[in-house]
């Protein structure tokens, strides 16, 4: 069974050749960029869900619905890097970061969970994975994740960069399916949210070893002037930023996944619809 289920895609474009011959891993060709979103329309959507469904739902769990159909509807996005080659995933997974307190409470590592098939799932259905995702993970409960966690601690620091690389070469640039190693841990597309820290904006590193060529950042919801009818009004506005691989997307491709992201999150009553 492939770590990675997928296929190679059929057509190639000048520029997605020389990127990929141009760069190594993704030390350097990394692209940034923000996106602001009214969310007025969707904390009042999200409100009314979170009644409806008994689970809370936040902007995170829209933005992860958000980015799964857009996905969907541009798979050439959902991809990753294989030796010289782009890998064109067949399942839309998005991976979330979670803090773990350590120390009492007076630190906090990070792992994370990850939404399988988020494109098939409601914004409710995220929420409770999520939730029950995060919990797993804090109580140590996250099965391969937890164990692969405990053996890394174990390991010295000098081993432990080229036992990555080599895990790394192993489930991703042969695509085997390695015991005792979660199937694809990170997916796509990794997501965190910042706004619960009060913070406005911020950039994520594209962690290397996770094959996830896009890391978006979802900000702080805080009221901003915004030009409405030739008016001035303040708004209920958030900043997602991204931070992505250039050899997998250029700015073309970047701006229909914005342009997608930020119709379906400022019309909420569109992230029910069917991928």
């Amino acid at each position: 069974m492939p770590n990675v289920p997928g296929s190679w895609p059929a057509r190639w474009t000048v520029w997605r050749k020389l990127s990929l011959n141009t760069w190594r891993e993704p030390d350097d060709p990394t692209i940034y960029g923000w996106l602001d979103i009214d969310v007025g329309p969707l904390l009042d959507w999200l409100q009314r869900r979170s009644e409806a469904s008994g689970v809370k739902c936040t902007l995170t769990h829209a933005v992860t619905r958000s980015i799964a159909l857009t996905f969907r509807r541009h798979p050439e996005a959902n991809v990753l890097v294989r030796g010289h080659r782009i890998w064109q995933r067949r399942d839309v997974d998005v991976f979330h970061q979670v803090a773990m307190p350590v120390d009492g409470g007076r630190d906090a590592d990070l792992s994370g969970a990850t939404v399988r098939h988020a494109d098939t799932k409601r914004v409710e259905d995220i929420a409770r994975e999520l939730r029950d995702g995060a919990l797993a993970v804090r109580e140590k409960r996250d099965g391969e994740m937890a164990s692969t966690r405990s053996l890394f601690m174990k390991l010295p620091g000098w081993l432990l960069r080229p036992i990555l690389k080599l895990t790394g070469w192993l489930t991703y640039r042969l695509n085997l399916r390695l015991p005792t190693i979660p199937r694809d841990p990170f997916g796509g597309v990794m997501v965190t949210s910042i706004g619960m820290l009060g913070i406005r904006v911020a950039f994520a590193p594209i962690v290397t070893f996770s094959r996830a060529p896009i890391v978006i950042v979802v900000g702080q919801v805080e009221d901003r002037p915004a030009v409405r009818e030739g008016r001035v009004v303040a708004r209920p506005m958030c900043t997602l930023t991204a931070s992505i691989d250039h050899r997998v997307l250029d700015g073309y491709q970047a701006g229909k996944l914005a342009a997608s992201i930020k119709t379906l999150l400022e019309s909420p009553e569109m992230l029910d619809a069917e991928p």
